[in-house]
């Protein structure tokens, strides 16, 4: 018996001049939303996010060939609310990923605040979510690995 709260949700990974974040989840929700947290973690501490402000995002992909091609639009699509709302997200609640043949589906609700530069110091910021060695595998749990380009 391991006591959920103690296992790891993620764990950041050094990458020349990038960085990335390797992620766990029991299933694909949970990797996805572990994935965004560590996302949002390289970019601010997480305990200065309120999760004030509720956000629904929906990504459809008609033409993919993995699932990791869904989780780089999922991060990506996070990134942009980052960049062109001015929105940091500390809760992420993935209701559901589902990958049928090149289609794909992830439904989510974000929880989180506008940045409030006297409140959260961005330490990096991602510029991009990569392909480079990016991957996901299950063997007890899910694992992915995804670097960002900084």
């Amino acid at each position: 018996y391991v006591n959920y709260m103690k296992e790891k949700k993620y764990e950041h990974i050094e990458h020349l001049s990038d960085i990335g974040v390797k992620s766990y989840g029991h299933s694909l929700e949970e990797l996805f939303e572990n994935s965004a947290l560590g996302m949002f973690s390289i970019m601010a501490e997480i305990k200065s996010i309120d999760s004030k402000k509720k956000s629904k995002v929906t990504i459809k992909e008609k033409d993919i060939l993995g699932l990791e091609d869904l989780l780089i639009s999922f991060l990506s699509n996070l990134l942009y609310k980052f960049e062109a709302e001015k929105m940091l997200f500390s809760k992420f609640n993935v209701l559901k990923v589902i990958k049928n043949k090149s289609r794909g589906i992830v439904k989510a609700e974000l929880m989180g605040e506008k940045i409030n530069l006297e409140k959260h110091e961005i330490k990096i910021a991602i510029k991009a979510v990569t392909y480079h060695m990016l991957k996901i595998k299950k063997n007890k749990l899910w694992k992915a690995t995804i670097i960002f380009d900084v």
